[in-house]
């Protein structure tokens, strides 16, 4: 009977809270929704990154972003220039032997939506993302294979944020 009285309760106290959170008018963040005027772009990408490159293709084709070349767009096609991606890597962790064991890697990068005559209409906005990086004293290749994965995630993240910022343009 106690065991029964403990599910019942437990059932009855985990429904309350969905119900108040639910109440409270909470929901997951989702997609922003991306201004129908960015519905169909071009894309100039400065960044020298393929790996940057290929991740925002991919957002803007997931966010419902076409992508056309410049010289088949249509004259009110807006214009995504991103420029060039920048790091900066702060230590934050050395051995006993005074190597470095774990570094902070921050990349940014700015954008504009341009019209065809080259006015920009938003921005230069920024975006950056920074990941904690250890295994820094590791083997050079152990190190340079860890690094190589992170940088592929952190460029997937600001591609992200990129897609999440641009559905807040005030273009109509």
């Amino acid at each position: 009977m106690l065991a029964f009285f403990n599910n019942t309760t437990r059932s009855l106290f985990l429904a309350f809270i969905a119900l108040s959170v639910t109440a409270c008018g909470f929901q997951l963040r989702g997609q922003a929704e991306i201004p129908q005027a960015l519905k169909t772009i071009t894309l100039t990408s400065e960044a020298k990154s393929n790996t940057f490159n290929t991740s925002l293709r991919i957002a803007l084709t997931r966010a419902g972003i076409t992508v056309v070349d410049a010289k088949d767009a249509a004259d009110d096609v807006l214009e995504l220039k991103v420029n060039a991606i920048t790091t900066a890597d702060t230590v934050l962790a050395r051995n006993s032997s005074n190597d470095i064991t774990q570094i902070e890697r921050r990349m940014r990068t700015s954008y504009f939506i341009r019209q065809d005559d080259g006015k920009s209409l938003y921005g230069p906005r920024t975006v950056s993302t920074s990941k904690t990086l250890s295994n820094q004293n590791s083997e050079e290749s152990t190190k340079a294979a860890y690094n190589k994965s992170k940088e592929e995630e952190m460029s997937e993240e600001l591609a992200n944020q990129l897609i999440y910022d641009l559905g807040y343009a005030p273009i109509k």
